[in-house]
């Protein structure tokens, strides 16, 4: 049985810094980053150096400390970026590339996508981006139509292959809490809903297969082990259609926190795993590590080591920590 070890990281606001002018086409950055085809990225990522040198360093850093094979990221701007990421940074203080990109262009205004860096083969990968709440028979929350997309990024369905094996992930980016938690709950429960009904789309059985669903969820069901109720995450957990990992891998319900919102001095669980419970049941117990070292000092619940220039609020390298699983799985026999 494969075992393979699984991260999720908002990288928060991975974009380019780069004035794509000099090239001299009309309409420049878009044309030259508006891409699904890894092939392109790494052609426009050879010509233009879309990342600033010190931009990017302890994101990196982050990353490869999780020592994942695979990782679903959050808040990249496109695929050009994704590849100058895995090629310059990661490959830095890793000493290769992950080498396997996949992202495309979803429904957020300001760009941001959600992606994948994976080591081993992506044999299929699917945006669910133009999913509508009328295609997938959602109810729209209050303020949206049946037309309307009902992701804010997107689902990004892929299938990795390791030995043999097919493990299906689906990587997301709920509506933020930006307005309230409480009054944008509805939003996220939306998107839940709509990714349940899309895992049950794939799998005639979704109880007895392997997949995982991950990424940052912008909710969360406790605080420190206290019900926070109102949240928006019920359609995946709430009848036990997925395990949410860290909740049952951490006993200790004060170091689940993924992201720290100085507002209000709160640790927050925003960023999960959820796993399908036949590969729940095949992973009782499973490793989950968050790592902080990238965390900016006035964190001050995360008292370990840091990496050399982080600061008090900035540099840092995300206002979220990757979380990472070490998981087995049977999946699915890949095609020859």
């Amino acid at each position: 049985m494969p075992q393979i070890r699984l991260a999720t990281f908002n990288c928060e606001n991975l974009m380019m810094r780069c004035d794509f002018a000099r090239s001299g086409l009309a309409n420049a950055r878009s044309r030259l980053t508006d891409v699904d085809d890894a092939r392109i990225a790494e052609q426009v990522d050879a010509v233009f150096d879309v990342l600033s040198e010190d931009d990017r360093t302890l994101t990196a850093q982050a990353l490869v400390a999780a020592k994942a094979e695979v990782c679903a990221l959050q808040e990249v701007e496109n695929l050009v970026t994704l590849t100058a990421f895995d090629n310059r940074y990661v490959s830095r203080w890793a000493g290769q590339p992950f080498g396997q990109r996949v992202l495309h262009e979803g429904n957020d205004s300001r760009g941001i996508d959600v992606g994948l860096l994976s080591s081993h083969p992506v044999v299929f990968q699917r945006s669910h981006a133009r999913a509508t709440f009328g295609r997938l028979g959602i109810r729209p929350p209050k303020g949206a139509s049946v037309n309307d997309y009902v992701f804010r990024r997107d689902c990004l369905e892929v299938d990795i292959v390791k030995e043999g094996r097919q493990l299906t992930l689906f990587i997301c980016h709920f509506k933020s809490m930006h307005g309230g938690r409480k009054r944008t709950a509805s939003v996220r429960e939306a998107e839940a809903q709509a990714v349940r009904k899309i895992v049950s789309q794939r799998f005639e059985t979704p109880a007895s297969e392997d997949w995982v669903i991950l990424g940052d969820f912008n909710d969360y069901w406790e605080v420190d082990g206290k019900p926070a109720p109102s949240h928006g995450l019920g359609p995946l957990v709430g009848d036990g259609f997925a395990v949410d990992l860290a909740s049952r891998a951490i006993a200790d319900p004060f170091d689940r926190w993924t992201h720290h919102y100085s507002g209000d001095d709160t640790y927050g669980a925003l960023d999960h795993i959820f796993l399908s419970p036949n590969l729940a049941a095949q992973n009782p117990a499973a490793n989950v590590e968050i790592v902080r070292a990238g965390s900016p000092y006035r964190a001050a619940r995360y008292d370990g080591d840091r990496f050399p220039g982080v600061g008090w609020i900035t540099p840092k390298a995300s206002d979220h920590c990757p979380m990472v699983a070490t998981l087995k799985f049977e999946g699915r026999a890949a095609a020859p």
